[in-house]
């Protein structure tokens, strides 16, 4: 009779303790359900999420809406999607491990480790007033974008769409970015000295990834999967253009406010600076490696990573608030973003593969972090 009283009176605490999380989930797959959108001029065709509150012992995998506009076909939570500039995150670890293991500096002038990439044109890359400072750059400032370059994707948005769309499918290689950098004459539009600000660009990056390519001697993708990936079991995060497919599930549309692209439509261009394809969950199982110290071990370099050097950036690190609560990680084009609090354990990534947001986006991943806290 004890024992059944006994089994009883657990099992009573057993279900009291899922109502919580059972009411949890039900206001928040009516949030992510009410932020998919059928505006003509910006569709929110489907929404991916992974949402952990450690403390709470609460996890929240799922995915909401269909492939696209046209094709109906639900998606799923392990849908792939281009995490665009949560990729720097990636990038940024690479060269950190670089110089915990001996083979740069971060105050190493970056024309020392690449000067023999004669496109880059280090003599000319950044001119101001008439002097040229490319030879300036080091590593820590690419790192966190206080180079001065400027950028062919922000600087030049309508020249470099209207480029781009003359031929949608081009498989674009470093060096076509940086011929085009040069076409559109950003050498002579420098924001300023290397060091004397804060101008968030993608060519910082580009940089980046050929330091990586060198002194790994192989190729981005490979130094991905060798350095990270593999070690931490992102087993559904490739380099899209690079290497093929490690995610067999069908890929959802994403959005240009009412443009489609898909495949017929190559977005090879942002390589180091965004072109990694991943999933919710994987993106999940990078941050916590990252704060664990299983990617990069030496604490100076770490803290460097993710402490604010200028306008709320560390190195490949985007540091937030909400509510207050510090939160650490990246947001990427297409509509996606990573968020992480080591103190309160709670985990947010999303993806609405959509550029323009028919909503304010602080308020969309606000109203999520309200909910899960």
């Amino acid at each position: 009779m004890k024992k059944t009283t006994l089994l009883l009176v657990l099992f009573t605490l057993a279900i009291v303790a899922m109502v919580p999380a059972q009411n949890l989930s039900q206001k928040l797959d009516t949030y992510f359900k009410t932020h998919l959108s059928e505006n003509p001029d910006q569709p929110v065709a489907n929404i991916l999420v992974y949402l952990e509150n450690e403390k709470q012992d609460f996890v929240y995998h799922k995915g909401f809406g269909q492939l696209s506009v046209s094709d109906d076909t639900a998606v799923s939570p392990n849908s792939p999607f281009k995490i665009a500039s949560i990729t720097k995150l990636f990038t940024a670890t690479l060269i950190l491990q670089l110089v915990e293991d001996g083979k740069l500096r971060l105050d190493d002038p970056v024309v020392k480790l690449i000067g023999d990439k004669t496109f880059v044109g280090f003599d000319k890359l950044l001119l101001l007033d008439g002097q040229s400072y490319g030879h300036d750059i080091t590593v820590r400032q690419l790192l966190n974008h206080t180079s001065g370059l400027a950028d062919i994707f922000t600087d030049t948005q309508d020249e470099f769409m209207g480029l781009f769309f003359e031929n949608p499918q081009k498989l674009w290689t470093v060096q076509d970015l940086f011929d085009t950098y040069y076409q559109f004459d950003l050498h002579n539009r420098a924001h300023f000295k290397p060091g004397d600000g804060f101008y968030y660009s993608d060519m910082n990056y580009f940089l980046l990834g050929l330091i990586i390519e060198k002194y790994r001697a192989m190729p981005l993708a490979e130094a991905f999967r060798t350095y990270i990936l593999v070690p931490v079991g992102m087993s559904h995060t490739y380099l899209e253009y690079h290497e093929a497919a490690t995610n067999t599930l069908a890929f959802p549309s994403l959005y240009l406010g009412d443009i489609e692209v898909n495949a017929d439509i190559n977005t090879s261009f942002d390589w180091a600076g965004g072109g990694l394809v991943s999933t919710t969950y994987d993106l999940n199982l990078f941050m916590k490696a990252l704060f664990d110290k299983q990617l990069i071990k030496t604490d100076s370099l770490f803290q460097a990573m993710i402490t604010d050097s200028r306008d709320r950036y560390g190195f490949g690190m985007f540091l937030y608030n909400f509510d207050g609560v510090r939160f650490y990680g990246h947001s990427g084009f297409w509509g996606s973003d990573v968020f992480y609090n080591p103190e309160t354990g709670i985990t947010m990534v999303v993806s609405v593969n959509q550029s323009n947001l028919p909503y304010k986006h602080y308020e969309f991943v606000n109203g999520i972090y309200q909910l899960v806290k």
